[in-house]
C-alpha cells in the first residue's frame, strides 16, 4: 500500500484560538489524519470508522460529532458549504453575462475557504489516486454542493442553461483533482479553474468546426 506523510502545518497558530476551539481543531485533525494513515496503509476496506476511532484515540460518538462519514473524515471536511457572502456576491450580477466566470469565482472561493495545508492536500490526492473505489463516495459527498450551486445558478438563467454551465465548471473541477503536484497553489485555484474552462471551450470550438 502507499505510504503517506500526513504531517501538516496547523491551519492557524494554536495561541490564536481559545482553548476549547483549539482542542476541537486538534480532535478534528487527529481523526482526519488517522483516516488518511489507515487508508494509505491498509486500503479502504480495512479503514473502518471503528479502526479510525481507535487510531485517533476517540469514541465513535466523537467521530460522528465531527464527520458524517468515513469519506468526509478522509477529505477532512464535514461538508462543502456556500457562505451567505459568497451567495450574495454571485447574485450581485444578473443574467448570463459573466456567468461562467462567476461560477469559477464562486467554486474557487469555496475551495479556498476550506483550504488544507499543502502536504495534506498531496496526501489526500495520493490516497484517492490509489483507492479508486472511493470515487463514488467522493462524488456523493460533493453532490449536495453541486445541487446548491445549481439552485443558485438557476436564479440567473434557465434551468437547462444553468445545468450546462454548472456541468462545464464542475468538469474543470474534476480536472483539478488530477493536477500535477507542482501546479499553482489553492490560492490561485479560481484563476486555474477559469483557464481550464477556457481551454475546454477552445478544444470544443476547434474540434467541432
Amino acid at each position: 500500500m502507499t505510504s503517506v506523510d500526513t504531517t501538516a502545518a496547523p491551519e492557524a497558530p494554536a495561541a490564536a484560538l481559545p482553548l476549547r476551539e483549539r482542542k476541537k481543531a486538534e480532535t478534528r485533525t487527529a481523526i482526519h489524519e488517522a483516516a488518511l494513515r489507515l487508508v494509505a496503509a491498509n486500503g479502504v476496506e480495512h479503514a473502518s470508522v471503528d479502526a479510525i476511532c481507535s487510531e485517533a484515540g476517540v469514541s465513535t460518538r466523537t467521530f460522528f460529532n465531527y464527520f458524517p462519514s468515513k469519506v468526509s473524515a478522509l477529505v477532512g471536511l464535514s461538508a462543502f458549504e456556500i457562505t451567505d457572502a459568497q451567495r450574495e456576491r454571485f447574485l450581485d450580477h444578473d443574467g448570463e453575462r459573466g456567468l461562467v466566470r462567476d461560477l469559477c469565482t464562486l467554486i474557487g472561493s469555496i475551495m479556498d475557504s476550506t483550504d488544507r495545508p499543502g502536504a495534506d492536500r498531496e496526501a489526500i490526492r495520493e490516497v484517492l489516486v490509489h483507492n479508486q473505489e472511493i470515487a463514488p463516495e467522493v462524488i456523493k459527498f460533493a453532490a449536495e454542493l453541486r445541487r446548491d450551486i445549481l439552485t443558485l445558478t438557476e436564479r440567473r438563467t434557465t434551468p437547462r442553461r444553468a445545468q450546462l454551465a454548472v456541468s462545464l465548471v464542475m468538469s474543470a473541477v474534476d480536472c483539478a483533482l488530477h493536477r500535477p503536484v507542482d501546479a499553482p497553489g489553492e490560492g490561485e485555484f479560481t484563476h486555474w479553474l477559469f483557464a481550464a474552462v477556457t481551454d475546454m471551450q477552445a478544444i470544443a470550438r476547434e474540434s467541432l468546426d
